[in-house]
């Protein structure tokens, strides 16, 4: 299969594609050039929103982007630690990568055509496919949402589960079929405990390994020529949600969840620095 995956450029979608991309290494047996990778820069304007958004933006995007991972490729095209870079992955498994400043324009959309992916995923991508998007993948897209449909549609689901005070919360995997917003056929969805104390970044960041996983067993299905059971949403449980203001990043940090753990995000950090060589050691 060719596979177009459309993700935003962050920790969360870098840690998917870690998952993702060794597992097709493994069991695919067409040319290297069925991977390929569109980039989006932002979700939903959060990228100028406030300074909690922008803190927040800055941990995940901006230190990685600007700082780390050009660090990490200085010393090594490949990478050694169990983490890649986005330019990393794309050296290990051939898979051109490229930042879009829409995934609708006549340009892009004449790039997907040609390249003519089987199947498109979209992992925490910025935009809404539309039109002769939506069109040209052969098996379908599939979303990963981290946040359980249809309840929490919209953008940071975690973070509102985490405000509302729900005693769990998780991801959906499921289909896009038209221009509407984490609307489509649900796939797979997965639910966890809510973990008192912990930060939004550490209860985002666990659901993407799992996430990866439930992907990884769809595309399976799609390779063995199989379509994935998917079943509608409840739309009479449905609820969408915007972006949280300044008040709402507040009142979560006094219900006990901060924004980011240091501590937790350096453990994540220090996955893409190279492994010790024994022989040095």
């Amino acid at each position: 299969m060719k596979l177009l995956f459309c993700v935003n450029r962050d920790i969360y979608a870098n840690i998917a594609l870690n998952r993702i991309f060794p597992a097709l290494s493994q069991t695919r047996e067409l040319p290297e050039n069925e991977l390929k990778v569109l980039f989006s820069e932002s979700v939903a304007g959060t990228r100028a929103h406030g300074a909690a958004l922008t803190y927040l933006r800055f941990y995940e995007q901006d230190l990685l982007n600007e700082f780390l991972f050009p660090q990490q490729e200085a010393l090594s095209a490949i990478g050694t630690g169990r983490l890649k870079t986005f330019n990393q992955l794309s050296h290990c498994y051939q898979a051109p990568m490229r930042l879009i400043s829409s995934i609708n324009t006549p340009e892009v959309i004449a790039e997907m055509a040609q390249f003519a992916p089987d199947v498109i995923v979209s992992i925490r991508f910025g935009h809404i496919f539309k039109g002769p998007v939506l069109q040209i993948p052969r098996l379908g897209i599939l979303n990963l949402h981290s946040g359980l449909l249809p309840q929490y549609r919209g953008i940071l689901a975690t973070f509102w589960s985490l405000l509302h005070q729900r005693s769990e919360y998780g991801f959906t995997l499921h289909t896009v079929t038209d221009g509407t917003i984490d609307t489509g056929a649900i796939v797979d969805r997965q639910v966890f405990p809510v973990q008192a104390g912990q930060s939004l970044f550490e209860h985002t960041v666990a659901l993407y390994e799992p996430a990866a996983a439930s992907i990884l067993k769809a595309l399976e299905q799609y390779r063995q020529g199989q379509t994935p059971l998917a079943r509608p949403q409840a739309e009479a449980e449905s609820a969408y949600y915007t972006l949280p203001t300044p008040d709402d990043f507040e009142q979560l940090i006094a219900l006990g969840h901060p924004i980011l753990n240091r501590a937790a995000y350096y453990q994540w950090l220090a996955q893409y620095q190279p492994k010790p060589n024994p022989v040095l050691a």
